[in-house]
């Protein structure tokens, strides 16, 4: 299956070579323009506009609280996309709509921000990425350095007459996902005990991998667990005084409720799509060490 994974990256890497092939970079008279910018989440939203600045106007294609796997674009942000100069999609098959989108610009340039990610299997189920990848790259610092690099790469190509504005812009937020990291890493390593953590949706596993961690996912392949899937989570949780449940406001906590009564703990939320990356996910981080104990 990985093998599948990994040569449909590599198509989609030569979509884009094909396409960048065939690019105008703009004139001195449009690089006076902003650069139309689409991407999907906000997250990927906030890096492009870290290395774009006041060249570039951001749509993102999914607001807050919906959910990306299957998000059915607006007509509104259709006619965004029509207009737009570059689609930046995560990447990893997060996009399952992407055909739709292509269809409506077929102008407009596509850049794959997963270039470069070594990805982690995640299933097949529907809110996984295409062949089995697990989409949520974005949520390791690391990862997003290579995302910032990928964006940093298509700007300079269309707009080069500011690739020393972008060069800057690239390497200050550069810095600061090597601090979140740094901090991050420092925060885990003072937990010498138990390194599993429970989640509603698996989400996590690139963070998980970053620090030494291990996610433990309620819903596989979006389905409720079965019963004896559920009992072991309860198990898992009572061997390893867990006593958190982690949730997402994309999905239903109805599970994560029942088992948080079987053990007698609580439920906490984690937004992954949520704004502010960088304060997002020294909250998230620090939520998730805290439910590690001592």
């Amino acid at each position: 299956m990985m093998g599948s994974a990994l040569a449909s990256a590599a198509q989609t890497t030569l979509l884009v070579l094909v396409m960048l092939s065939s690019l105008s970079v703009l004139s001195p008279a449009q690089c006076a323009e902003k650069i139309g910018v689409v991407t999907t989440i906000l997250p990927l939203g906030e890096f492009i506009e870290a290395v774009g600045g006041d060249k570039v106007v951001v749509t993102v294609m999914v607001p807050p609280g919906s959910e990306p796997h299957t998000y059915e674009p607006s007509p509104s942000q259709m006619r965004r996309v029509a207009q737009a100069k570059i689609y930046i999609e995560n990447g990893a098959g997060l996009e399952s709509w992407m055909n739709n989108i292509i269809g409506s610009n077929k102008r407009m340039l596509l850049v794959d921000s997963s270039k470069n990610v070594t990805f982690i299997s995640g299933g097949a189920g529907p809110s996984e990425g295409a062949q089995g990848i697990d989409p949520h790259i974005w949520l390791s610092a690391r990862n997003a350095q290579a995302q910032i690099r990928n964006i940093y790469q298509v700007l300079a190509l269309v707009d080069p007459s500011n690739q020393e504005y972008y060069i800057k812009n690239r390497d200050a937020y550069l810095q600061k996902l090597k601090a979140l990291d740094g901090d991050l890493n420092k925060t885990f390593s003072k937990h010498t005990g138990n390194r599993k953590f429970i989640v509603l949706h698996p989400a996590w596993a690139y963070f998980a991998r970053d620090y030494g961690l291990e996610e433990i996912a309620i819903n596989l392949e979006e389905k409720d667990p079965g019963p004896r899937y559920l009992s072991e989570v309860i198990d898992t949780a009572r061997k390893n005084n867990i006593t958190t449940i982690f949730v997402e406001p994309q999905f239903s906590p109805k599970m994560a409720d029942i088992i948080s009564r079987e053990i007698g703990g609580k439920v906490v939320s984690l937004d992954p799509l949520a704004e502010n990356y960088l304060e997002n996910m020294r909250l998230m981080g620090q939520k998730i060490a805290d439910s590690l104990g001592p």
